[in-house]
C-alpha cells in the first residue's frame, strides 16, 4: 500500500546533455526538465489493486490457520480414537485370548481338545496380537502427526 501510494506522487525528471548543431559544427548543453500532470490518471487504480492484493493474502492467511486448527484437531480425534482401539486390543481381549490359547495348549495334551480347537485357539491369538500391534502403530503414528502439527517451527538463526 505504502508503494501503491507513493507511485501518486510524480516524478519530477531533470535532463542534462550535449548536443552538435550540424549547421556550426558547434556543440551546445542541452538541459531538460519533464514534470508530468496526472490529469487522468490519480492513482487510484493501483491503490485499489494493491489494497484487493492486501485482502488477498489476508484471506490466504486466515484459510492457513483455519485449515491448520481442522488438522489439529482431526489429528486430536485419530489419536483418542487409535488410543481406545490400542485399549480395548490390548486389554481384556489379549488377556482372554492368552488364555484360551494356554487352557487350549493344555488340554491338547491332556487329550481333552483335538488339534482343530488348539489350531483355532493359537490362529485367534495370533490375530488378536496382530490387532493390538496395528492399534499401537496407529496410536503412534496419530501421536507423531500430532506433535508434528503442534510443534513449534525451528528457529533459524545463523
Amino acid at each position: 500500500m505504502r508503494l501503491a501510494r507513493s507511485q501518486r506522487i510524480p516524478d519530477i525528471t531533470i535532463s542534462a546533455g550535449a548536443r552538435r548543431l550540424a549547421q556550426t559544427n558547434d556543440t551546445a548543453a542541452v538541459v531538460g526538465i519533464a514534470i508530468p500532470f496526472p490529469l487522468f490518471n490519480n492513482g487510484t487504480a493501483v491503490i485499489s489493486q494493491a489494497r484487493a492484493e492486501q485482502d488477498r493474502a489476508d484471506a490466504n492467511r486466515r484459510v492457513a490457520v483455519i485449515e491448520a486448527e481442522q488438522s489439529i484437531a482431526s489429528a486430536q480425534a485419530q489419536l483418542a480414537n487409535a488410543g481406545a482401539t490400542a485399549r480395548s486390543a490390548g486389554g481384556p481381549g489379549l488377556a482372554a485370548a492368552m488364555e484360551a490359547a494356554r487352557i487350549a495348549r493344555v488340554g491338547y495334551a491332556q487329550g481333552k481338545f483335538s488339534q482343530l480347537d488348539l489350531l483355532e485357539a493359537e490362529r485367534t491369538l495370533a490375530e488378536t496380537r496382530a490387532a493390538f500391534t496395528d492399534a499401537l502403530a496407529a496410536y503412534h503414528d496419530a501421536e507423531a502427526r500430532l506433535e508434528r502439527l503442534t510443534a513449534p517451527a525451528p528457529e533459524t538463526g545463523s
